[in-house]
């Protein structure tokens, strides 16, 4: 054992589960990442591409104040360790400002100098409305200069190669103990394929002084069925994404534009630059659609978000064989908000929950797994007292 216990498993090898393990690891922890399914970033992580935006409000509310500092992480790390225009492409978010119904929100002011949205949003130029198809007289629309596509499994696999990282998939968390030395042993069913024979399976015990659960969509079920404990309100939220190569040479937004859905095009792709909309929104449900009306759903989304962008992609929507899709779930909470920081110190010392990104994992992850490595080590966390209480888990 390390002697100052800087060792801990991770369980999960999503955004959620890479991040901290990333996390801890630049602070010099030595961890074993725990992945039940066969490759890395199985669930909500494994979408092709993700857009990663503030989530603007008038009265600057929590979820605000953590993904405007979430994306400066996340952004940082993509200039260091991805390729710009192969990974991900920083050159902002449009963001159309409307209801589920397709009705305008509230009109947003252009932030004064002072204001905590300086340098973060501004009112979308006519230029930038022309771009993306829109006449400046269609809606209010703003401009998230920091905002970015990135995709998500080579952000995951970025944060995974580190030194002090270990990663085994295939490895299934059945049960775990927390003994008296203060060690929590975990029971974990390795599953094996054998060719021509199908599958077998071994059990191993791992141990180490701190646990990391960062399952996404599985933690209500991990905590129900392994724990005993409570879900704390957490549930799975399953969707699906439209996609298609670009077949013609009709420009399309050369940036992310996000809204009721989002649009991302000229993503590249081993077969050429691809375009992706969606996600549908299937609350509580563990699988997502991949039926006629999710994809006409995400039809009629962009319609509404982008109709020149639509219009010109009718073809390809009619087109089964041109026409491709992704589901995978994620995991929320009733307000919103991640879960971060340790499940409950009493009963359950050195286990910690770093889970419910919703669909904002991309601009979450990497401060949501700092915060949980500052507590950890019992240091100041890099975000507010308040946003501390806002995350915190409480299974009572």
């Amino acid at each position: 054992m390390n002697p100052d216990h800087k060792q801990a498993i991770v369980v999960g090898a999503g955004l959620a589960g890479a991040a901290a393990a990333r996390a801890l690891a630049d602070r010099g922890w030595q961890i074993n990442v725990l992945e039940m399914a066969e490759t890395i970033a199985p669930g909500g992580s494994g979408v092709p591409v993700g857009v990663m935006s503030c989530h603007v409000s008038v009265d600057d509310n929590p979820l605000s104040q953590l993904t405007r500092d979430g994306m400066q992480w996340t952004r940082r790390f993509a200039q260091t360790h991805l390729e710009e225009g192969v990974d991900w492409l920083g050159n902002g978010v449009l963001e159309r400002r409307l209801s589920p119904g397709g009705a305008d929100k509230k009109p947003w002011q252009e932030p004064a100098v002072d204001n905590v949205w300086h340098g973060h949003v501004q009112l979308a130029s006519d230029e930038q409305m022309a771009q993306a198809g829109l006449s400046p007289s269609a809606t209010q629309a703003l401009w998230q200069a920091h905002g970015a596509w990135i995709k998500p499994q080579a952000l995951v696999q970025a944060l995974l190669k580190h030194d002090n990282i270990l990663v085994v998939t295939r490895a299934e968390v059945e049960s775990m103990q927390r003994h008296a030395s203060g060690e929590w042993h975990l029971r974990v069913k390795n599953h094996i394929s054998i060719p021509n024979m199908g599958s077998s399976h071994t059990y191993s015990t791992e141990t180490a002084p701190h646990v990391v659960l960062a399952l996404g969509a599985h933690t209500p079920d991990f905590l129900n069925q392994v724990l005993y404990v409570d879900h704390m309100g957490l549930h799975p939220i399953a969707g699906m994404v439209s996609w298609g190569l670009q077949k013609n040479v009709t420009p399309l937004p050369p940036f992310a534009v996000n809204g009721h859905g989002s649009f991302v095009s000229g993503v590249p792709t081993l077969d050429g630059p691809a375009w992706y909309t969606g996600a549908t929104f299937e609350r509580n449900a563990m699988k997502a659609s991949s039926d006629e009306a999710a994809q006409n759903e995400n039809q009629q989304r962009l319609a509404e978000l982008l109709p020149a962008v639509e219009a010109q992609l009718q073809t390809q929507f009619a087109d089964a064989a041109q026409l491709k899709w992704w589901g995978g779930v994620r995991c929320a909470s009733v307000n919103r908000m991640p879960k971060v920081g340790p499940l409950d110190e009493a009963q359950f010392p050195g286990l910690h929950l770093l889970t419910a990104m919703g669909s904002r994992g991309l601009t979450l992850s990497l401060l949501c797994a700092n915060v949980l490595a500052a507590q950890m080590e019992k240091s100041k966390p890099p975000v507010s007292e308040s946003l501390l209480k806002a995350m915190r888990c409480q299974l009572t």
